[in-house]
């Protein structure tokens, strides 16, 4: 029994020890590496696109708040302009309708001085691009200067509104209320409008904001 017992245990060991002898298959590391790195790829990918879209979406937060800054900048200077035909008891309209070619404009301003509107026909014409400026280390943001082209363009468009002799009809540009033939006396307000465009990774964007501005003082 004795000689049984231990044979059978033998054989057992040596069947053992020559079918895997406690190492690897051939091949099996390749594959283990593989899968490895396969993991590790798929991980750097989601990585690096979860970057690139941060960054992308920095770039347009930023572009959107100059866009939106530029834009008001051209309403504020309107609305400066019209207080300013007040106290130099001009027609509050004065120098922003009946220009020369039209109503749509662009500021031309150095930060101190009081500022003008020059006449540009749409706002893909070189003129209405906006280029940076330092002053006095002043930060301006301007157009018809000379200084540094940026990517942006902006047009400001001034709307008439007109009333009749009792101010019971309001009107827009129509007929005798047009953009450059409303008369003075029916002339109670004008519609400031803002756009600016931009180009960021070869996509074209636009931004529009506008504020009624009126006779009253």
């Amino acid at each position: 029994m004795k000689t049984r017992t231990t044979y059978n245990v033998q054989c057992s060991a040596r069947l053992w020890r020559g079918t895997t002898s406690g190492r690897s298959l051939p091949g099996q590391t390749i594959i283990e590496m593989l899968i490895v790195l396969f993991i590790i790829s798929v991980a750097l990918y989601g990585v690096t696109t979860l970057i690139f879209s941060n960054l992308a979406l920095q770039e347009s937060d930023a572009d959107n708040i100059q866009a939106m800054n530029m834009a008001r900048e051209m309403l504020e200077l309107a609305q400066n302009k019209r207080d300013s035909n007040w106290l130099a008891t001009q027609p509050f309209g004065y120098g922003m309708t009946n220009l020369m070619g039209g109503c749509t404009v662009v500021p031309s301003w150095d930060g101190s001085s009081e500022p003008l509107f020059s006449y540009v026909s749409d706002i893909n014409q070189a003129s209405a691009v906006v280029k940076r400026s330092s002053n006095a280390n002043t930060f301006y943001v301007l157009n018809n200067i000379s200084g540094t082209s940026t990517q942006f363009s902006r047009l400001l468009t001034f709307i008439p509104i007109c009333a009749n002799a009792d101010h019971s009809v309001i009107t827009y540009p129509t007929g005798v209320c047009g953009c450059v033939t409303a008369p003075q006396t029916n002339l109670i307000g004008l519609r400031a409008k803002a756009d600016v465009k931009w180009t960021r990774r070869d996509k074209t964007k636009t931004l529009t904001i506008y504020t009624d501005l009126y006779d009253w003082r």
